[in-house]
């Protein structure tokens, strides 16, 4: 019996001496499911999600009573420029592309976890983000997942997806296509134990570096995907036939006109990175731009993912906003939280992040509403555990001023 109760003590001694958080009756979305667990506690220790269960009775550094408030994980933005650039037209404070490499150039080491930018959209309800190169040529470059925790280990996956664009650099599509064929049957009978780079039959003007044809060489090994920004169908299908050709992974971003071809896309697995705010046709290749769009490659079964304006970096948090637009047309809210968080780390193999499970960082957000609705904002953030500060350089400048005597 003594050792029973010895065994006992020392379970609940191993709580009560680390650091835990206990949230009682909470309204939790795991995104394991559909269902949204009602009256629920979640138990933090070490910054992992320990428990989710009803009437978790542990020891607890801190126990806070939501009141039946909503608890997600924390939203990923799938595509953003945040810490690589603070002032668009201010060249020194960009650090989101190269003219020295193409598909070889990596962000990862550019991040500033300092930007002013980052609590701004961790206030929003980002807790995490891929930000990635960009660049009006052929391959702009790798991207890499971060931590918006503002700490210099913020780096959570390095390299994890090549970007490109077809069309962006006022080049024919067609010879873009043609281009990128080449390129990677270049990488194919790269030896990167060769002190030489062989360019078959490539064009005069375009070099490439042993970096850049490592690089593509992730992508035909599979290791990475590459995420490729069109918006018009046929062009999406041109995609399609070439990743199938290649055998390769492919991410499609924009996708406009997406809901077209959605049969096609969700035969072949490709996931697509969507704007549900940008639904305006706004140029020829988004002619066929709807509200509907993510309800209805959603219902065809292709996994989507929500972001803000791949040219907007400073607002990304609004993703949400997109998300609940999309909702509005159709997308189950369940589903649109999903291409916020789960979808994300899915796709671009971001572990142990984007739902609430056990094990997982406990990177989550406690609402003060519905998530989607416009209104609604954070009230508690919390990544691997520890509790974010609310403070951006906009709440510090209202309150020096408005403080001033």
């Amino acid at each position: 019996m003594r050792k029973v109760n010895l065994f006992i003590f020392l379970i609940i001694s191993n709580f009560v001496f680390s650091e835990s958080i206990l949230f009682k009756n909470a309204s939790i979305y795991t995104g394991e499911s559909a269902e949204m667990l009602k009256e629920y506690d979640l138990l933090i220790v070490d910054g992992k999600i320990s428990d989710i269960r009803k009437n978790i009775t542990v020891p607890a550094d801190e126990v806070l009573n939501v009141g039946g408030k909503i608890i997600t994980a924390g939203f990923i933005s799938p595509f953003t420029h945040l810490g690589l650039i603070e002032i668009n037209q201010i060249a020194a404070t960009r650090d989101d592309s190269s003219d020295l490499y193409s598909a070889g150039f990596s962000i990862s080491r550019a991040f500033n976890p300092s930007s002013t930018l980052i609590p701004y959209n961790l206030n929003g309800g980002l807790t995490a983000a891929i930000s990635a190169p960009s660049g009006s040529g052929l391959f702009s470059g790798l991207g890499s997942a971060f931590s918006l925790s503002g700490n210099t280990d913020s780096l959570l996956s390095r390299d994890i997806a090549l970007y490109g664009s077809i069309g962006a650099d006022g080049e024919s599509k067609a010879a873009n296509i043609l281009l990128i064929e080449d390129t990677f049957e270049l990488a194919r009978k790269f030896d990167e134990d060769s002190s030489e780079i062989q360019e078959f039959g490539l064009p005069d003007s375009v070099k490439y570096s042993k970096r850049d044809l490592l690089a593509l060489k992730r992508v035909l090994n599979k290791e990475i995907p590459m995420v490729v920004s069109i918006n018009r169908a046929s062009d999406i299908i041109t995609m399609i036939n070439f990743a199938k050709d290649q055998d390769i992974k492919l991410v499609i971003m924009g996708a406009s006109e997406g809901w077209m071809v959605s049969s096609q896309l969700a035969e072949s697995s490709i996931p697509v990175i969507l704007e549900p705010i940008n639904n305006l046709p706004t140029s020829f290749d988004r002619l066929g731009s709807r509200l509907e769009n993510a309800a209805l490659l959603n219902d065809a079964g292709v996994k989507i993912l929500i972001a803000y304006d791949e040219w907007e970096t400073h607002n990304a948090y609004l993703s949400r906003q997109g998300a609940g637009i999309a909702v509005s047309y159709g997308l189950p809210w369940y589903e649109a939280i999903n291409a916020l968080t789960k979808n994300v780390s899915d796709t671009f193999n971001i572990p142990n992040r984007g739902s609430l499970l056990i094990g997982h960082h406990a990177d989550l957000i406690v609402w003060d509403a519905d998530p989607l609705e416009v209104t609604s904002f954070p009230e508690q953030i919390y990544i691997s555990g520890k509790l974010m500060s609310p403070n951006t350089r906009s709440l510090m400048l209202r309150d020096r001023y408005l403080n001033k005597d």
